[in-house]
Protein backbone atom coordinates (compact mmCIF):
# COMPACT_ATOMS: atom_id res chain seq x y z
CA UNK A 1 0.00 0.00 0.00
CA UNK A 2 2.73 2.47 0.85
CA UNK A 3 5.90 2.94 -1.11
CA UNK A 4 9.07 1.90 0.67
CA UNK A 5 12.52 3.07 -0.39
CA UNK A 6 15.73 1.55 0.91
CA UNK A 7 18.78 3.70 1.58
CA UNK A 8 22.18 2.14 2.18
CA UNK A 9 24.67 4.38 3.90
CA UNK A 10 27.98 2.99 5.22
CA UNK A 11 26.66 -0.51 5.84
CA UNK A 12 23.35 0.44 7.48
CA UNK A 13 20.05 -0.02 5.76
CA UNK A 14 17.22 2.41 6.48
CA UNK A 15 13.73 2.04 5.14
CA UNK A 16 11.78 5.18 4.35
CA UNK A 17 8.06 4.72 3.98
CA UNK A 18 6.16 7.32 1.99
CA UNK A 19 2.42 7.60 2.64
CA UNK A 20 0.66 10.10 0.39
CA UNK A 21 -2.84 11.13 -0.67
CA UNK A 22 -3.04 8.38 -3.28
CA UNK A 23 -2.22 5.72 -0.70
CA UNK A 24 -4.74 7.24 1.71
CA UNK A 25 -7.44 7.15 -0.98
CA UNK A 26 -6.70 3.52 -1.86
CA UNK A 27 -6.71 2.56 1.81
CA UNK A 28 -10.06 4.32 2.29
CA UNK A 29 -11.66 2.48 -0.65
CA UNK A 30 -10.39 -0.85 0.72
CA UNK A 31 -11.68 0.03 4.21
CA UNK A 32 -15.13 0.99 2.91
CA UNK A 33 -15.28 -2.27 0.95
CA UNK A 34 -14.48 -4.28 4.09
CA UNK A 35 -17.33 -2.47 5.87
CA UNK A 36 -19.69 -3.67 3.13
CA UNK A 37 -19.93 -0.43 1.17
CA UNK A 38 -18.73 -1.79 -2.15
CA UNK A 39 -19.30 0.17 -5.30
CA UNK A 40 -17.98 3.07 -7.30
CA UNK A 41 -16.59 5.43 -4.65
CA UNK A 42 -15.29 8.71 -6.05
CA UNK A 43 -12.73 10.78 -4.18
CA UNK A 44 -14.14 14.17 -3.30
CA UNK A 45 -11.36 15.64 -1.16
CA UNK A 46 -8.09 14.57 0.50
CA UNK A 47 -6.36 16.83 3.00
CA UNK A 48 -3.50 16.50 5.45
CA UNK A 49 -4.17 17.88 8.92
CA UNK A 50 -1.00 17.35 10.97
CA UNK A 51 -0.45 13.60 10.87
CA UNK A 52 -4.02 12.83 9.82
CA UNK A 53 -5.13 12.37 6.24
CA UNK A 54 -8.82 13.27 5.94
CA UNK A 55 -10.33 11.51 2.92
CA UNK A 56 -13.84 12.34 1.73
CA UNK A 57 -15.46 9.93 -0.73
CA UNK A 58 -18.88 10.01 -2.38
CA UNK A 59 -21.07 7.24 -3.81
CA UNK A 60 -24.60 7.89 -5.02
CA UNK A 61 -26.27 9.57 -2.02
CA UNK A 62 -23.65 8.73 0.62
CA UNK A 63 -20.56 10.63 1.68
CA UNK A 64 -17.83 8.92 3.72
CA UNK A 65 -15.23 10.85 5.70
CA UNK A 66 -12.26 8.77 6.90
CA UNK A 67 -9.30 9.94 8.99
CA UNK A 68 -6.05 7.99 8.61
CA UNK A 69 -2.95 8.44 10.75
CA UNK A 70 -0.10 8.90 8.25
CA UNK A 71 2.59 7.47 10.53
CA UNK A 72 0.76 4.35 11.79
CA UNK A 73 -1.47 3.97 8.70
CA UNK A 74 -4.38 3.19 10.97
CA UNK A 75 -7.97 4.34 10.60
CA UNK A 76 -8.51 6.88 13.36
CA UNK A 77 -12.14 7.78 12.68
CA UNK A 78 -14.83 7.41 10.02
CA UNK A 79 -18.23 8.92 9.40
CA UNK A 80 -21.06 8.45 6.89
CA UNK A 81 -23.54 11.11 5.83
CA UNK A 82 -26.46 11.15 3.45
CA UNK A 83 -25.91 13.80 0.80
CA UNK A 84 -28.67 16.32 0.48
CA UNK A 85 -30.51 16.23 -2.80
CA UNK A 86 -31.41 19.52 -4.36
CA UNK A 87 -35.10 20.34 -4.51
CA UNK A 88 -36.24 20.23 -8.09
CA UNK A 89 -37.87 23.31 -9.47
CA UNK A 90 -41.43 22.70 -10.61
CA UNK A 91 -40.46 24.02 -14.04
CA UNK A 92 -37.91 21.25 -14.45
CA UNK A 93 -40.36 18.50 -13.64
CA UNK A 94 -41.03 16.26 -16.64
CA UNK A 95 -44.68 15.89 -15.69
CA UNK A 96 -45.29 19.64 -15.67
CA UNK A 97 -43.53 20.13 -19.01
CA UNK A 98 -45.62 17.34 -20.51
CA UNK A 99 -48.83 18.90 -19.14
CA UNK A 100 -47.98 22.32 -20.58
CA UNK A 101 -47.23 20.73 -23.97
CA UNK A 102 -50.56 18.90 -24.01
CA UNK A 103 -52.47 22.10 -23.11
CA UNK A 104 -50.62 23.98 -25.85
CA UNK A 105 -51.47 21.34 -28.44
CA UNK A 106 -55.13 21.34 -27.30
CA UNK A 107 -55.39 25.15 -27.60
CA UNK A 108 -53.74 25.11 -31.05
CA UNK A 109 -56.06 22.34 -32.22
CA UNK A 110 -59.10 24.23 -30.93
CA UNK A 111 -58.03 27.37 -32.82
CA UNK A 112 -57.54 25.40 -36.03
CA UNK A 113 -60.97 23.83 -35.70
CA UNK A 114 -62.52 27.23 -35.00
CA UNK A 115 -63.70 26.73 -31.44
CA UNK A 116 -61.98 29.95 -30.27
Amino acid sequence: MSITNTIEDKGTIAKISRFDAENATTMTIDFLGRLGYKGKWLPLKVSLDGELYVVEMVMQKKTAKVQINSSTKGIKEYEFQETETENKSPLKSKGLIFLVAIIGIAVLSAKLIGVF
